[in-house]
């Protein structure tokens, strides 16, 4: 529970209440990502059971809701931790040279009346201004000057003058930050250069690597000594950092403006694709009615699940793909013809009559195969505990549906992709298998974590070399963890792709005949759905408007509008790489900083004032300012 002291009046009292605030509030910030994680993984495992999918989303608000809790209680011990050092700059400042010559810290001296600069000692030369220290002797009270070339006004609100790798020349002139709907953070600081201002913005940051921020001319990583003197790796944030010209961070704003301004249009047009789909399946739907009679949904349903399921399976290969591509060349004739024998079982559903080759594929006999599948066709709640155990057993190889154990092929695959043998990748598969400490060490009491140890050496196979590698370890652990998820989601809609195809051939068989012009009509209709089905999924989920600004350190700032499937724009913002390749796109290398429109024009509005343009203009809100979906709150934040 946070608590102030609110009857201190000496500097070290008040110091003390503000340490146990700051305190309190990092204990919360702990807390909260605990809960955030335990949500996270029950979506997945929800998810991943097949529950309603409105249950599962609920349950990732939840997540996001706690995620943006986080970061507010982070920000407001960022806020505590400034106050602090503010307070010892100016009032504790005074309050320890009054000491000195042994006045009392009335209210007048400790916090000033208006009438003296806190920073100011008679002492000191006429006029002078700048920071109070102790001293033994209350004839030899100084002051020390600011630091030469440091601007008094600058505001440092990020608190990382001391620490941001600076080049020849070049001179540190403020920063601030803004946070997203995730909890991430967008960090900027301005830099004077003798060529002119620029200005490092770094896309995402999240609240606990904050500390570590050091600019864009920094390492990627850098080695840090906690309190125990261990030494400890970290991010230093610099490969999400873009360093932008003045002038280019000056118009950001208008750049915004023009990206949401696309959105909306988009979103227009999105939202009458949805108006067309409900017309056309109301019409298909009474014309189902005169084969089917009475399961005309029904129908409907399944073929468009049919057809969901193939289109899905056809993402998840090229996703797979990709990652398989940055393989060497031998590795991937290996990997290919393993795939081959995968294939021969089905591409992408299993074939019909070929449970063999099926069993062959999951690691299994016959027998077992057939146990296996007739099993995973009963409702996850009507399973007892031991068919669920024996399912684990066949499917997931005695894992879960969070973390299953792949069929010998599959693993074979899946090392050759991480750089590891296959006995290391089962090693690690055992390790994953068992909960990741939590910070809130409360959480980890009476319950199997990982030791230290088993952490470290689960980092050390994430990290392994060789295998498919992205730009930056961070890329590489994203890049690894996407096939992984893609590989196993894949092998396992294959049953359900399989039957979903032969439910719709045994609906077809039950089918009436239709005289010729109902069925002209019938075919035309539903040549005319998958067309409006087709514009709704090129739409949906898709960036609908995006610019990019050229970096001075290569790469570029991605803004991008991301079409939601309800409706509605969500907005992105990243850094591209300077080695991309054609495949890197928002969100492919790191989760991307995701925010509201109000929110966008925060960053916007950060990157402007760092500049050092006036914003008058940008402190108030555009006229007319119909941007995203009806109701939308701005839940961005800039400090």
């Amino acid at each position: 529970m946070l608590t102030m002291h609110l009857d201190a009046t000496g500097p070290e009292e008040i110091r003390a209440a503000f340490t146990a605030a700051i305190a309190a509030a990092g204990d919360q910030v702990d807390e909260i990502g605990s809960i955030v994680g335990v949500l996270g993984d029950a979506a997945d495992w929800y998810e991943a059971l097949e529950m309603q999918a409105s249950t599962v989303e609920h349950l990732r608000d939840a997540g996001r809701a706690c995620g943006t809790a986080q970061a507010a209680v982070a920000i407001a011990a960022a806020h505590l931790r400034t106050a602090l050092a503010d307070f010892d700059t100016h009032d504790g400042a005074v309050a320890e040279v009054v000491a000195e010559v042994g006045a009392l810290a009335s209210k007048e001296i400790l916090m000033g009346d208006g009438s003296t600069p806190h920073a100011t000692s008679s002492a000191g030369p006429a006029g002078s201004v700048g920071q109070v220290i102790r001293a033994a002797d209350p004839a030899n009270i100084a002051v020390i000057p600011p630091v030469e070339g440091e601007d008094p006004a600058v505001k440092d609100r990020l608190r990382v003058g001391g620490r941001f790798l600076l080049r020849d020349g070049e001179r540190f002139a403020g920063s601030g930050f803004a946070a997203g709907l995730q909890g991430e953070l967008v960090l900027g600081a301005a830099v004077d250069t003798p060529g002119g201002r620029q200005v490092h913005l770094a896309v995402p940051i999240y609240p606990g690597d904050r500390a570590a921020w050091r600019g864009g001319h920094a390492p990627s990583r850098d080695v840090v000594v906690d309190e125990d003197g261990e030494e400890w790796a970290v991010d230093t944030g610099a490969d999400a950092t873009v360093v932008l010209d003045a002038a280019d961070a000056a118009r950001l704003p208008e750049v915004v403006e023009d990206v949401i301004a696309r959105a909306v249009e988009a979103d227009r047009r999105f939202r009458q694709v949805v108006k067309d789909y409900e017309r056309v399946y109301a019409l298909r739907t009474r014309l189902e009615g005169a084969r089917h009679p009475g399961r005309a949904q029904e129908v409907i349903a399944l073929r468009e699940r049919v057809r969901q399921e193939e289109r899905t399976q056809e993402q998840r290969r090229r996703h797979i793909e990709r990652v398989v591509a940055r393989l060497t060349p031998a590795d991937r004739m290996v990997y290919h013809q393993r795939q081959q024998r995968i294939d021969a079982a089905g591409w992408d559903a299993w074939n019909p009559d070929g449970d063999a080759e099926a069993a062959e594929v999951c690691g299994l006999t016959v027998e077992e195969y057939r146990e296996m599948r007739d099993l995973d066709r009963i409702p996850f709640p009507q399973r007892t505990a031991v068919q669920s155990a024996r399912l684990d057993q066949l499917k997931h190889g005695g894992g879960d549906a969070l973390h299953p154990g792949l069929p010998p092929l599959l693993a074979e695959q899946a090392a050759l992709v991480c750089g590891l043998t296959l006995a290391e990748y089962r090693e690690m598969e055992a390790l994953e298998r068992i909960p990741k400490r939590s910070k809130a060490e409360h959480y980890n009491r009476g319950r199997r974590v990982r030791t230290h140890a088993e952490q470290a050496r689960v980092d050390e196979l994430d990290a392994a070399p060789g295998g498919a590698t992205g730009p930056t370890p961070r890329a590489t652990y994203k890049l690894r963890g996407e096939y992984l998820s893609m590989l196993r989601a894949h092998h396992a809609a294959k049953a359900k792709l399989a039957d979903a195809r032969a439910a719709q051939a045994a609906m077809d068989a039950t089918a009436r005949p239709l005289d010729q012009a109902v069925a002209a009509e019938v075919a035309r209709v539903t040549t005319e759905l998958e067309a409006v089905s087709a514009r709704h999924d090129e739409m949906a989920g898709w960036a609908s408007a995006s610019t990019q600004i050229p970096a001075r350190n290569g790469g570029a700032l991605v803004v991008e509008a991301l079409q939601e499937e309800d409706g509605g724009v969500s907005y992105r913002v990243d850094r591209q790489p300077v080695d991309a390749d054609e495949d890197w796109n928002v969100g492919s290398a790191t989760d991307p900083f995701t925010t509201t429109p109000g929110g966008l024009r925060k960053v916007a509005k950060l990157a402007h004032d760092l500049a050092g343009a006036s914003v008058s203009e940008w402190d108030r809100p555009p006229p007319g300012d119909a941007v995203g979906s009806a109701g939308e709150t701005d839940e961005g934040g800039l400090w």
